[in-house]
């Protein structure tokens, strides 16, 4: 007669970080980040999660377009439309009431190696 095992109910599950966000495979990219902003988290390195589907709020992080480039910025909806800068003094630049809000994408997470390992992410795809 054959006994079961005293661990059988306690067996762990890999960790799958796809199970664990919620994220849309045709509007999410993945990005490098190249500067540090340690105030939300953010290190130079970290890997930022941004989906484009995401409906933007008020105070999110996001990437935006500001002079033909994409940088992150915070989004300020009131009490008018601003973007915020998120490093030195945190200028605050509102966007003209006419104007679309130049937002690209919504950060939805944000991964930092905090062992130093690094991750298997080439710049090539």
């Amino acid at each position: 007669m054959a006994f079961q095992s005293p661990a059988a109910n306690f067996t762990e599950q890999r960790l799958d970080f796809t199970s664990l966000v919620n994220l849309s495979s045709h509007s999410s990219y993945v990005f490098k980040s190249a500067s540090d902003y340690p105030d939300i988290g953010i290190v130079k390195g970290s890997l930022l999660a941004v989906d484009r589907a995401i409906p933007f709020k008020h105070d999110q992080i996001v990437i935006a377009y500001v002079d033909d480039d994409l940088v992150l910025r915070r989004l300020l909806l009131t009490p008018i439309a601003a973007l915020q800068e998120l490093d030195g003094p945190k200028t605050i630049t509102p966007v003209p009431p006419n104007q679309d809000l130049p937002v690209w994408g919504v950060i939805a997470y944000v991964l930092t190696d905090m062992a130093g390992s690094g991750f298997n992410f080439s710049e090539d795809t």
